[in-house]
């Protein structure tokens, strides 16, 4: 059986080509010094756990993907995509779960919003990107967090401007703006990692 620090080795270098990476442009998104990097792509070092997550992470691929045998022919082992598939179908279960109650709450709860029961058709939007948020959490990517926090925090704030649209809330919306400049600051904010030369 080939040694496994060569296949993370060979792994490493097909992955950053693949995405038409160089060294230095990938050490500018990790925060590794390029001489790390060429360590890592000859051999020499071996990156520790935390660093190959943060690749797996940039790459898109799961952190089991350097230390399999990669081929062209066959880069994403079928039991990883059936992961993939399991996971979207159960996030867009939990989603249908929202509405489906939402249609009950539609039938059966319309005496205690006086007429006004459509609201809870849009209740049910933020409180979709709340599931699709946690979700995400658990199995999805940063970026995708950050595009559901956005669909939250302005579905939300929609949903109270309808919902005490008599009391002229209008000014409910101005409350979204620092909200979503601390959302799009996030995006610019990589989490801390253990940067070293000698990983």
């Amino acid at each position: 059986m080939e040694n496994i620090r060569e296949i993370v080795r060979e792994n490493l270098v097909k992955l950053r080509k693949e995405r038409k990476l160089t060294q230095i442009e990938l050490s500018q998104k990790i925060g590794y010094s390029d001489k790390a990097i060429s360590r890592w792509e000859t051999g020499e070092v071996t990156p520790d756990i935390e660093t190959l997550d943060a690749l797996a992470e940039l790459y898109g691929v799961p952190i089991a993907a350097f230390f399999e045998k990669y081929t062209e022919e066959h880069p994403q082992p079928a039991e990883e995509r059936r992961q993939l598939v399991r996971k979207i179908a159960v996030s867009l279960l939990s989603t249908v779960c929202v509405w489906y109650i939402a249609i009950i709450g539609y039938s059966r709860l319309g005496v205690l919003f006086h007429g006004q029961n459509w609201l809870i058709f849009i209740w049910a939007i933020p409180i979709s990107f709340a599931v699709a948020i946690f979700c995400n959490a658990k199995w999805g990517k940063r970026l995708i967090g950050l595009i559901l926090a956005s669909g939250l925090c302005w579905t939300l704030l929609l949903a109270v401007y309808l919902q005490f649209a008599e009391f002229h809330t209008f000014m409910t919306f101005v409350s979204g703006v620092p909200v979503q400049i601390g959302i799009i600051l996030l995006a610019f904010i990589r989490p801390v990692r253990k940067k070293q030369d000698d990983a």
